[in-house]
């Protein structure tokens, strides 16, 4: 059998036997409590083994974002006889960040649209002042853009007590922000703990590890003094795991290698014309003999054989094969990761163009978003649980009635065209007898008090309905006297 051939199918083997058995290794359900068992014995290294641990996946995809880590980078200059090395060009892109802001566009381009399913208004409302409070909207988008360059992140709710008042902050972990973050699911795909930790300098200068595991029971902060970790426990106040977890893909995932080939090419290409800048020119050595100094007024050149040449070298004109491959690397990178071309070249025709056919013509940005959506929409759900349970500590008076809220949320579209065309749609509808009031008025989304915008839109008509009376009357009256 053929060598090539042979190792193909050793490679294919491999791959089959990892995909086959990669989710075999899983945690078994009790492993919660053998979390809870370790650190109340301050083995703390030997409960973190029980975490995932993503960091060199991270890492990897880290270096992949920022140009300056790109391979690109380490191309090795050039030696020359006699002369200095020539230092070679090195031209990273940074695709990848295209890329990712593109994929959070489409998603969080603007903020979600909340909405009240059935509840007590005053309790939504706490709702809404919290989202408000934490900055939900512009943290959302940075957790967005870390988990589709890192491919993983976190979002914390930090509960503190501050002179008897309770307050809540929102800190997003990730390794770009200085955090390692390990999350521990169950063989069923449940979160039972969430770790994190970092780094902290002391006021003597000396720094400490310390990692924080989350229980839905239990709060542990354990600190590496020297050699010893001491752990510290407290009761969860919200009895759930205050962690929201983010894992996506990287939005450049599979485009790796055509990326660094188009480096490469704009790289060599790069060399080549800083070769030729400067003109250069060939000359036989009877020729180079007679030449002028560069000072001299009206040169003079003095062809003396008849084999006497003296011409100057053109560079390399690109050929149409590199041009080809640089198209396809650029098209391919962008669709094969569902990546919709936002140059000004391919937007100046959409000028005239109606929001449903732009957004036809950026099916692919749509595409992505709806494929991340299966994985964002759970997590949005569970951050209404988490968040309610953290108004049901602040307020235990309404605690009954936070608990009764039905939330639910839609994504928004990112076209503002797209956005007015759904509401003259909304308008249609509702003129023509085919929704109510109180549904349209929730779909435009023009305030947040639905109740008290009917209210005021009814009282409106009742006020235009008796002035027009009253004028009927008069009219009435006025023709009777003449």
């Amino acid at each position: 059998m053929d060598t090539t051939m042979q190792n193909q199918l050793t490679n294919k083997t491999e791959i089959d036997i990892a995909t086959k058995y990669r989710g075999l290794i899983l945690n078994a359900e009790d492993v919660g409590q053998n979390v809870d068992n370790l650190l109340m014995q301050q083995k703390v290294d030997e409960a973190l083994l029980l975490f995932q641990n993503r960091a060199d996946e991270v890492d990897e995809a880290i270096a992949e974002y920022h140009p300056q880590t790109h391979s690109v980078m380490q191309r090795p200059n050039k030696p020359r006889k006699n002369d200095r090395p020539y230092i070679t060009e090195k031209l990273p892109r940074s695709r990848q960040k295209y890329i990712n802001e593109v994929e959070l566009f489409f998603m969080l381009g603007k903020p979600l649209r909340w909405q009240l399913d059935k509840g007590d208004p005053e309790a939504y409302e706490l709702f809404t002042e919290f989202l408000e409070s934490v900055f939900y909207t512009s943290k959302m988008r940075q957790i967005k853009r870390l988990a589709g360059s890192e491919t993983e992140c976190a979002k914390l709710y930090h509960l503190y007590n501050q002179n008897g008042v309770s307050g809540v902050n929102m800190v997003i972990l990730a390794r770009s922000t200085g955090y390692d973050i390990r999350p521990l699911f169950n063989q069923y795909g449940v979160l039972v703990a969430f770790a994190y930790g970092c780094n902290i300098k002391t006021a003597s200068g000396q720094v400490d590890t310390t990692w924080t595991i989350e229980t839905a029971d239990y709060i542990y902060t354990c600190l590496r003094d020297k050699l010893e970790w001491n752990v510290n426990r407290r009761p969860n106040p919200t009895k759930r795991i205050n962690v929201i977890y983010y894992r996506q893909p990287k939005a450049w995932d599979g485009v790796e290698p055509r990326m660094v080939r188009e480096e490469m090419l704009d790289s060599k290409q790069a060399d080549t014309n800083n070769y030729f800048a400067d003109p250069v020119a060939k000359a036989t050595a009877d020729v180079i003999q007679s030449l002028a100094s560069p000072e001299t007024t009206g040169k003079l050149i003095q062809l003396n054989g008849a084999n006497s040449s003296f011409d100057y070298v053109n560079p390399p004109q690109s050929s149409e094969s590199r041009r080809s491959e640089q198209e396809r690397l650029e098209k391919s990178i962008l669709f094969d990761t569902f990546t919709p071309d936002f140059s000004f070249e391919n937007l100046r025709g959409f000028g005239t163009v109606s929001g449903a056919a732009i957004r036809n013509a950026m099916t692919l940005g749509f595409l992505k978003a709806s494929n991340l959506e299966e994985v964002y929409t759970e997590l949005i759900n569970r951050d209404i649980h988490l968040i309610k349970a953290i108004l049901q500590y602040q307020h235990p008076e309404k605690s009954a009635a936070i608990e009764a809220l039905k939330i639910s949320f839609e994504y928004s579209e990112p076209f503002a065209t797209e956005d007015q065309t759904q509401k003259d749609f909304v308008i249609r509808a509702y003129q023509a007898g085919l929704c109510s009031l109180q549904t349209a008025v929730t779909a435009l989304s023009l305030t947040k008090d639905t109740e008290a915008e009917i209210a005021r839109i009814k009282e409106e008509k009742a006020q235009a309905a008796a002035q027009q009376q009253s004028t009927g009357d008069k009219g009435k009256e006025q023709k009777k006297v003449e």
